[in-house]
């Protein structure tokens, strides 16, 4: 009444008034050459692993069916995905060969704010003759799970008498930010 996917050998006999018969055969080939179908999940959003540069994602597979029965589902997805968007294609492969495709969008972020830690507080005296200091400040420790983009402050260009609280700043190139200050204390030994 229906064929199977394959070659199916159909015998066929005639027989005449008197009962004598004869056969031939004829073969019936059916091929399914109908796509599966695929629906992918939902777009991914992820944030980077503590301490990486990337993130390890699990991803949902995607709806699929055939008219006979799905042989594969395969995808070309990295292991761990960078920072920014990675796009995600699944394929689905019927028992005949035939395929489709669909794709899924993973965006990972960098959420992770850099580590800063300043270095120790200063105390200077006035420059000869003056009423405030020049300094040159050293640096702070800065580390980030990717890139430090930058490391700035707010100091002035010369130190009143005093202590003078120093921001630092610093930022990753996701634009994560972080802070530390250190104090420059300047002192006026200078006779009159």
């Amino acid at each position: 009444a229906t064929f199977p996917i394959g070659t199916t050998t159909v015998t066929w006999t005639v027989t005449d008034n008197a009962g004598n018969t004869n056969t031939c055969t004829q073969n019936v080939t059916v091929t399914d050459n109908e796509n599966p179908t695929i629906t992918c999940a939902a777009a991914v959003n992820a944030n980077t692993n503590p301490g990486s540069c990337f993130a390890t994602v699990v991803l949902a597979a995607p709806a699929t069916s055939d008219n006979c029965s799905v042989a594969s589902v395969t995808n070309n997805a990295p292991a761990t995905f960078p920072i920014g968007t990675t796009t995600v294609t699944w394929t689905v492969t019927d028992n005949a060969g035939n395929t489709a495709t669909c794709t899924q969008n993973v965006t990972v972020t960098d959420n992770e704010n850099p580590t800063i830690t300043c270095a120790a507080a200063v105390n200077a005296n006035t420059n000869p003759g003056s009423c405030f200091a020049t300094v040159v400040l050293t640096a702070p420790a800065t580390s980030d799970n990717c890139t430090v983009a930058s490391v700035t402050n707010n100091a002035p260009a010369t130190f009143p008498i005093g202590t003078t609280t120093v921001t630092w700043t610093v930022t990753d190139n996701a634009g994560n930010t972080n802070t530390c200050t250190q104090n420059v204390t300047v002192t006026d030994n200078e006779n009159p």
